[in-house]
């Protein structure tokens, strides 16, 4: 989806370096004050290192940290800078990643209004004055079958918040899927490659883009919009395309999926935040 506001191009960065891109406006806000903007990704960073991404005005960064064994699983490192602190304060949120997959780091920030997303009262004013986050991880995982792949993004929101006894980490408050791509099916005959019209493979997208809604809250509303589509048209995951039948010229053609293309809006409700209606049963776009 080419208008998703998911989507940047980034790449890598310290956090002592100069920003290398313009200081970024808020990408979205809602009438509460909650804002959604990009993080910027640092440079001069060594190979090995994580990549960084920084607000532009330096008070929080984000990077992602593979696991290191079991009793320490992957995690996003949060560097919250604030006030006249000469050092920022490290928050970890612990992501579990499954084998053979990767965490990165979502490129944008929510950042809370004055007092927002606590989730009570906070008595101690140095705490009640400190800005309150939404963070997020992608979690990366791939597939390969004979003549094809797949590979699936879920982004897990957490959440950073300031309370009277100290920070207060909500390592997930949300979790979607947020892009997948699958590659099945092959043509193995020359009757294979007649029935099929020459499209030996199913191909299969998803993407989706999560987004401020304009009626926040204390805690924001989400808006989340999929597009899920595959080609050739009539194809199904589900199902043996090639027991379909003989694929004709018309079929040739990428068909968008109705079922797995819709909108939600999430709000948060008892710690989590919960859809409007279901989401429908869509894995086999979104998993690998």
């Amino acid at each position: 989806m080419q208008r998703t506001v998911i989507r940047t191009v980034l790449s890598t960065l310290l956090l002592s370096a100069p920003l290398l891109a313009q200081a970024a406006a808020p990408v979205q806000q809602d009438a509460a004050g909650n804002r959604l903007e990009a993080l910027l990704l640092q440079g001069e960073q060594g190979a090995d290192d994580p990549e960084r991404y920084c607000t532009a005005d330096g008070q929080w960064c984000v990077r992602a940290l593979p696991a290191t064994g079991q009793d320490q699983p992957a995690a996003l490192e949060v560097a919250e800078r604030a006030g006249d602190d000469a050092e920022p304060k490290m928050r970890h949120v612990p992501i579990n990643v499954v084998d053979d997959g990767d965490l990165r780091v979502w490129p944008f920030i929510v950042r809370l209004a004055p007092g927002a997303g606590a989730g009570q009262t906070v008595a101690d004013p140095q705490q009640a004055t400190l800005q309150n986050v939404l963070v997020g991880g992608l979690l990366e995982a791939r597939a390969m079958y004979s003549g094809g792949g797949a590979s699936a993004s879920t982004l897990q929101l957490a959440r950073i918040r300031h309370l009277d006894g100290g920070i207060q980490v909500d390592a997930d408050v949300l979790s979607v899927a947020l892009s997948a791509n699958k590659m099945i099916r092959a043509c193995f005959s020359e009757r294979d490659f007649d029935q099929r019209a020459g499209a030996c493979h199913d191909e299969y997208s998803f993407d989706a883009e999560l987004a401020l809604a304009t009626e926040g809250q204390d805690m924001p509303v989400l808006r989340y919009r999929t597009e899920a589509s595959n080609y050739p048209a009539g194809v199904s995951p589900q199902r043996d395309s090639l027991a379909k039948g003989r694929l004709r010229k018309k079929d040739l053609r990428t068909e968008q999926d109705a079922e797995c293309s819709y909108t939600r809006t999430f709000r948060f409700t008892s710690g989590a935040y919960q859809p409007d209606q279901p989401l429908p049963e869509c894995s086999g776009y979104t998993e690998p």
